[in-house]
């Protein structure tokens, strides 16, 4: 059985008890206009913020502030006093009750938070002051603050700062502010020893890496975003280098040629349309009959869905999920782009409607693209839609079963895990290119997986079961 660790405190002039077991502190409290009547509050030990003893005033006081559900998928700021009857009784309590609500996560942190004003709907400034600010002072956080106003502006800022002034960098935006502090940290001189993790507040148009840490109901919800900042710890991810032409730069997340890369950047000027853009894109694609011909080769580990399916049951049930072996290196072992296609790859040529890789499950809300995809195991998830003899009926099918990943079972949807790949576009001088969910150059590309680069923040060290 459970230690009950119980604290004497008074609620108003009755004396009453604080009580926690099994990660859960318990308390009643009187209800609004029913003097009489008690209302118990229970308060998991995740969802506490800060336990603290206010000195304040005349009299001491225990005060709780927590964030607790409101419904089924909302979080609430909650604030608890009550009168401290033995101080150093009291103190013992709060000091026992704060060291299991954060376990092995540090309190009080220190960030370095990237606003971007204009991104997706332009409410993030409003989003982190309204929301996010709040939770964090109630958790005693701290916070240094730059509001973005260009583009790479993130990007210069990550490059020159002193990391250790930060426990972490949080990005109140979208997908792309945190494409840019990676790039900016990836390319310092001290690159392979960097380890401060990167935070998401899902503040933009797309909030891909938000709902893979907090699965596709709480994704977008901002306080779950927030309390898993302020609770979580370090969970390391792999990054891709990408080589275009002469140029060399980092994804974290997709890469992107067929009809979902014009549904994506073909609609960028429809912003306001949220998630709808999407679908009114990719259908323009679809019924435009583009072409998408190009020459894939690819380093493949796997082709077999069933295999792939079940490597990713083990990795994710286990308790150390990544089964990498390859040291931490931004050195690429397959080269550029610029270099001759290594003779083992696997070439799959053609047209094709989806030419899809990425290191993320979900790729937007209710769309689990990658139901396989891991954090760190070294592999990029790569599935192909090709143009053989397919209605574009039956592609519009392969999307719609996106919402449930029932498409990975479709004989018309080829899953690889790989290492590496390069796409070449052919027969074709314009068109889009999608890394990041931004738009890259129309020209040939190639990208490995290096694992372990980044650290992302995770209250569970994985992503949301898929």
């Amino acid at each position: 059985m459970a230690e009950i660790i119980q604290l004497e405190v008074k609620n108003g002039d009755k004396p009453t008890n604080l009580s926690f077991t099994d990660d859960i502190l318990s308390f009643e409290v009187e209800k609004k206009n029913f003097k009489s009547i008690n209302k118990l509050i229970s308060i998991h030990s995740r969802n506490i913020l800060s336990v603290t003893l206010d000195k304040s005033n005349d009299v001491l006081r225990v005060v709780i502030e927590a964030i607790v559900p409101k419904g089924k998928l909302k979080l609430k700021l909650k604030t608890y006093s009550f009168e401290a009857i033995d101080e150093e009784a009291v103190q013992s309590w709060i000091n026992t009750i704060n060291l299991a609500a954060y376990k092995d996560a540090k309190k009080a942190k220190h960030f370095k938070v990237f606003i971007n004003p204009i991104g997706g709907s332009g409410k993030a400034n409003k989003v982190f002051n309204k929301l996010v600010k709040p939770i964090f002072d109630a958790a005693k956080c701290t916070y240094d603050i730059t509001m973005t106003n260009r583009s790479n502006h993130a990007k210069e800022i990550a490059n020159k700062l002193d990391l250790k002034s930060y426990d972490a960098i949080v990005s109140v935006s979208g997908d792309g502010i945190i494409h840019e502090i990676i790039n900016g940290l990836l390319s310092r001189n001290d690159a392979a020893e960097i380890d401060i993790p990167i935070g998401v507040i899902p503040a933009g148009t797309g909030n891909a890496l938000s709902i893979c840490l907090l699965g596709n109901d709480h994704g977008i919800s901002v306080p779950h975003a927030a309390l898993n900042i302020i609770k979580g710890v370090p969970m390391k991810i792999d990054v891709c280098s990408v080589t275009q032409g002469d140029e060399r730069y980092f994804a974290f997340m997709s890469l992107n040629y067929g009809i979902l890369a014009d549904g994506d950047i073909s609609t960028d000027h429809l912003r306001w349309m949220k998630d709808f853009r999407f679908v009114l894109g990719t259908v323009q694609a679809l019924l435009g009959d583009r072409n998408y011909d190009c020459e894939l080769a690819m380093k493949v580990v796997e082709d077999n869905t069933e295999r792939i399916k079940q490597r990713y049951n083990n990795a994710y049930n286990s308790s150390s999920p990544s089964s990498v072996t390859k040291s931490k290196t931004l050195i690429d072992e397959y080269g550029t782009i610029n270099d001759p296609t290594p003779q083992e790859w696997t070439k799959l040529n053609g047209d094709g409607y989806i030419f899809f890789a990425s290191k993320v499950p979900w790729i937007s809300r209710n769309n689990l693209v990658f139901p396989f995809a891991l954090p760190s195991d070294g592999l990029l998830d790569l599935m192909v839609v090709k143009r053989d003899k397919i209605s574009k009926t039956k592609v519009a099918n392969i999307l719609q079963a996106f919402n449930d990943a029932s498409h990975v079972n479709m004989k018309e949807v080829i899953y690889y895990k790989v290492e590496a790949l390069r796409l070449k576009p052919i027969n074709k001088e314009n068109g889009y290119i999608s890394i990041d969910g931004e738009r890259a150059e129309f020209k040939p590309f190639q990208v490995e997986v290096h694992p372990k680069l980044i650290n992302i923040i995770s209250m569970d060290g994985k992503y949301s079961y898929s």
